[in-house]
């Protein structure tokens, strides 16, 4: 059997959404006899406060996600994980429970030949400027400290504080500034020279072929998992896009 590489990003798990925690599990045991690796692209959960978080009482009900990734790891499947603008404050901890490796956000690899960029894809929304001076603040390690020195209880307020903010500034914000820009995509492709990017964030699955310096391009937009599960499948033959 020839072993297969996911992509997966914006699952944005959640205790009071138990239905996209089952999806994930039914998922993992779908691939877990026929993957190499697991990538994990960001924004696994809707909003993750520390890892501590699993200490608490809604919390728990994340151990079992964590345990099922760990179960696949230590069968031999790779497992990759990129923080997303929802779950930046995973730490250690948690790589340490699911056997995971932490990429930089910006990471290259050669996927079957095939120089290849992998991103959440965050950084490339750079039309909205409020967001991304937002995320340049919150990526700092000295207000990510001040954080998570305050009570589970108090991140918890503030993470939700935070998500109705967003969400109604996301509703008055033009489609054009949410996606991602394509002067960014171009430039970030020259500097790390590939032709090839999979990226999430955007929740506008789809597989974008334009021309960059003469030569044929290809953009990979994860979906989201509202509803079903959405992926990219890779192997020597190919890559699928499901959502």
């Amino acid at each position: 059997m020839i072993k297969k590489t996911w992509f997966i990003s914006d699952l944005h798990l959640d205790p009071t959404r138990p239905q996209l925690i089952t999806l994930l599990h039914e998922f993992l045991d779908d691939i877990q006899n026929q993957a190499s690796a697991l990538y994990i692209l960001g924004d696994l959960f809707e909003f993750w406060v520390g890892d501590d978080v699993v200490d608490s009482v809604a919390g728990q009900a994340f151990l079992p996600v964590i345990n099922h990734l760990r179960q696949l790891s230590d069968q031999g499947v790779q497992l990759y994980f990129t923080q997303g603008n929802r779950d930046f404050l995973i730490r250690q901890r948690f790589i340490s429970s699911t056997g995971a490796r932490l990429l930089a956000d910006i990471h290259k690899i050669n996927l079957y030949g095939v120089p290849t960029i992998l991103l959440h894809g965050d950084t490339l929304c750079t039309d909205d400027k409020n967001y991304q001076r937002m995320r340049r603040l919150f990526r700092t390690r000295f207000i990510q400290n001040i954080y998570l020195s305050l009570s589970l209880k108090r991140r918890s307020g503030q993470a939700s504080r935070v998500r109705k903010a967003t969400r109604k500034q996301t509703q008055v914000k033009h489609n054009d500034i949410l996606d991602v820009n394509q002067q960014a995509v171009e430039q970030l492709m020259r500097n790390t020279q590939v032709t090839q990017m999979i990226h999430g964030h955007t929740h506008r699955p789809a597989v974008h072929e334009f021309e960059l310096d003469g030569k044929k391009a290809i953009r990979y937009v994860l979906g989201d998992w509202h509803d079903r599960a959405s992926f990219l499948e890779a192997s020597p033959k190919g890559l699928k896009l499901v959502w």
